[in-house]
């Protein structure tokens, strides 16, 4: 190609100076003017004005003969010498801003993968090119990261990871997942029965107390009523009933005496009042049954005492019997009632029974003194015996005493009262006195009455008989002289 152009350029010079033979002062533009010659501008110059041959700048270029000017490289070539025929095309790996400039090596960072460019193209994100005149960047490997196009990939910091090519960063690794490593492409999951607070340092077995039930958890506290002493747990163990477990971190404790636990409690608690359990370990409490008392949590239940009873259960203290109340048995669930014709002064003896001249009705301390004019002969009476009419009870523990005659007595009488003036009793045991007769006359109220004398009279209840005034003189007993009628007196013959 070189030698053809060549060729064509001798013949072109032959043809153009056969054709100029005449003598010239100037030439036309495009041709220089040379010993009153006039020549075409050769390729590679260029002749303004007609006289002068002047090369081609750097940048510049001419390719033609009788050129009165060069044409400036194209975009993305270049020139440095003076004279040029044709320009360089800008090779890979370079820029060409300035024609008339050697071409510039793309920068780190950057890379040019075509001829003839002007500028060098920036690596993409996640690419990385350290040298000069790179034609083309390099993708960042896995495990590091890339964050300027200009410098080395940098392995990933632990804690971090890569696990795809072009990484701009490494990613952090997720709660649950860690690496130690430098340059990870994948995390490590955290294992069962550990945690990992920080991505970037290894597991963290779990405390007592503390549990990491699957991979990738972190360690929580046991539930309640559970419990773990080891460290590392994937589980926590059931605190065991009649025991508590109320420090997550220690072995269960048991439950002393009067304490228990069951399923829904959290702790061990205190029997409730009147129940017991004398046992450690107690998942109940014992019911403290009728009869018993259970003034302590932890021991077994008491019978009650003679005197006192319990008649419900868990009763904390047995209660004594009430007043007129009593029981002499060892565990009673009742007193019984104090009976008719006892007393029962202590809860804690048996009836004592009332005696003579005495009487009870249900629930008495003491027998009552039976009223006046009543008695009672016997003991355990429940009542007294109303004294009858004609005799007098003075002492109510004795038999009622007849009334001696010149006396009676109605019922309840204490003693036998004499009989009134006018009045007499001939029988023992008389309820009542009779009243003298008319036409006698009582003066001894033992004795019948006796009659008035003739010619004497007495009216009703009379201890005497007064002398009549007129008639009647011959007739005894007269009690009314004017008729000298006369009466007979009861009671006697």
């Amino acid at each position: 190609m070189a030698s053809a152009r060549f060729f064509l350029f001798i013949v072109s010079v032959s043809y153009l100076s056969v054709q100029l033979t005449l003598t010239a002062t100037s030439c036309s533009r495009g041709y220089f003017l040379d010993s009153s010659n006039c020549y075409p501008c050769t390729p590679g110059t260029y002749c303004p004005d007609g006289y002068r041959q002047l090369p081609c700048n750097p940048g510049d270029y001419q390719d033609s003969f009788a050129s009165s000017s060069c044409s400036s490289c194209q975009s993305g070539y270049f020139t440095l010498q003076s004279g040029s025929i044709t320009c360089d095309i800008c090779p890979i790996g370079s820029m060409c801003p300035n024609t008339d400039r050697d071409p510039i090596s793309c920068p780190s960072g950057t890379y040019q993968d075509t001829y003839g460019a002007t500028n060098c193209r920036q690596c993409s994100q996640g690419y990385y090119s350290t040298s000069s005149s790179s034609h083309q960047c390099q993708i960042c490997p896995k495990g590091s990261e890339c964050p300027r196009p200009d410098q080395s990939p940098l392995a990933c910091r632990p804690g971090t990871y890569s696990s795809d090519y072009g990484a701009y960063s490494c990613s952090q690794c997720s709660s649950g997942w860690y690496t130690t490593q430098t340059g990870a492409v994948l995390c490590n999951i955290c294992p069962e029965g550990n945690e990992c607070p920080r991505v970037d340092q290894p597991p963290t077995m779990c405390r007592p107390g503390t549990y990491s039930p699957y991979p990738g958890s972190s360690c929580v506290s046991c539930p309640t009523n559970t419990y773990a002493t080891s460290s590392g747990q994937v589980s926590c163990n059931a605190c065991p009933l009649g025991y508590e477990c109320t420090q997550s971190d220690q072995q269960p404790r048991v439950c002393a005496r009067g304490f228990y636990r069951d399923g829904s409690m959290n702790s061990c608690q205190r029997c409730s009042s009147g129940m017991w359990t004398k046992n450690t370990t107690s998942v109940r409490c014992e019911i403290c049954p009728v009869g018993s008392e259970c003034s302590t949590t932890d021991s077994s239940p008491l019978p009650c005492r003679i005197g006192t009873y319990a008649s419900s259960i868990n009763t904390v203290t047995c209660s004594q019997c009430s007043t007129g109340y009593y029981t002499v048995e060892v565990g009673s669930i009742q007193c019984e009632i104090c009976p008719r014709g006892y007393y029962c002064p202590q809860p804690d003896t048996a009836p004592l029974a009332c005696p003579n001249g005495t009487y009870s009705d249900y629930k008495q301390t003491q027998c009552s003194q039976c009223s006046s004019g009543y008695y009672s002969l016997t003991s355990k009476s429940a009542d007294c015996i109303l004294c009858p009419r004609g005799f007098a009870c003075g002492d109510p523990s004795a038999t009622p005493q007849a009334c001696a005659v010149g006396t009676s007595a109605d019922y309840g009488a204490r003693s036998c009262a004499s009989c009134s003036q006018g009045y007499y009793s001939v029988q023992n045991s008389s309820a009542t006195c009779t009243p003298c007769a008319p036409g006698y006359f009582c003066d001894d109220s033992t004795k019948c009455p006796q009659q008035c004398l003739p010619g004497s009279y007495s009216s009703a209840a009379q201890t005497n008989c007064y002398q009549c005034s007129s008639s009647c003189s011959s007739n005894p007993g007269v009690f009314d002289c004017s008729t000298c009628v006369t009466a007979k007196p009861t009671g006697c013959q």
